[in-house]
């Protein structure tokens, strides 16, 4: 077992960030981040590493991947991941994803479904539910959003991102390093979720085509994206189940990382 490490992949769009660790299993584990663009020392990556290849391709617009100018909708992204699995070899996989992450990973499987062996999402967004809205994200200030994002309001995250809106009064304080992250994560997932807002209304008509079983993870106390969601997307794919998650909210793959790899290895096995 070897815990992941970055490398780089050229890409029809340019060159991406790629972390690959671990061994074995019935197939890679691919697995794809939310708008956080959390790869990078993961705790889930390296639990997951423990039993099974694992590869965390970084999205255009995030960390240091290139060619978010060539991506402009969910389709572009769909096609962005699966031109990253050709360019790795890989065939078929078990795919994992967050939030944003969650919504590619369905994009993807319904375009080619003989691509994933197994699936899992993990507060996936990706579909409108009449009365059930994704909270708005854009536009929020950190520290507001923070009670959404995390149930512990202790993580370091959490706490970061509340110490940086008590910094707005005086911008001058805030390092330009610690706000260029944030900043380019939000255009990247404004590239594809600005309007329509985070879903594709095409994607729940077209998710009858997913062949492979799917887990979806949703956390009890996820501020962002309700229950509901998760419901949709069960009623949807052909064999499907909802798992609740205590003691988590929106990033769950943060606050959770043990048990969600304990979900991801009973689903798609070691």
């Amino acid at each position: 077992m070897s815990a992941p490490v970055a490398g780089v992949l050229d890409t029809a769009v340019g060159r991406v960030e790629v972390h690959r660790g671990g061994d074995g299993g019935p197939a890679p584990l691919v697995y794809l981040h939310s708008a956080q663009g959390e790869t990078a020392g993961l705790a889930l990556l390296e639990l997951l590493a423990a039993d099974r290849a694992v590869v965390a391709p970084v999205f255009p617009g995030f960390g240091s991947s290139e060619g978010l100018e060539h991506i402009d909708d969910i389709e572009d992204a769909a096609f962005h991941v699966l031109d990253v699995l050709d360019r790795l070899g890989i065939t078929a996989c078990d795919l994992v994803g967050a939030s944003l992450g969650g919504w590619m990973a369905a994009e993807l499987a319904v375009r080619w479904p003989e691509r994933v062996r197994r699936m899992v999402l993990v507060n996936p967004v990706g579909l409108w539910v009449q009365g059930a809205p994704i909270t708005e994200i854009f536009g929020r200030h950190p520290g507001e959003l923070a009670g959404e994002l995390f149930a512990d309001p202790d993580h370091p995250l959490a706490a970061l991102m509340r110490a940086m809106e008590a910094m707005e009064a005086d911008p001058s304080q805030i390092p330009f390093d610690l706000v260029r992250p944030v900043l380019e994560a939000m255009a990247a997932t404004a590239k594809i979720g600005w309007n329509p807002y985070l879903h594709d209304p095409k994607l729940r008509g077209r998710l009858g085509r997913v062949a492979a079983p799917t887990l979806v993870i949703h956390a009890v106390h996820d501020g962002i994206v309700p229950r509901a969601h998760a419901e949709a997307y069960a009623a949807a794919i052909p064999v499907c189940r909802v798992v609740d998650l205590d003691d988590a909210a929106h990033l769950a793959v943060l606050e959770r990382p043990d048990a969600i790899a304990a979900l991801v290895v009973a689903h798609c096995g070691a």
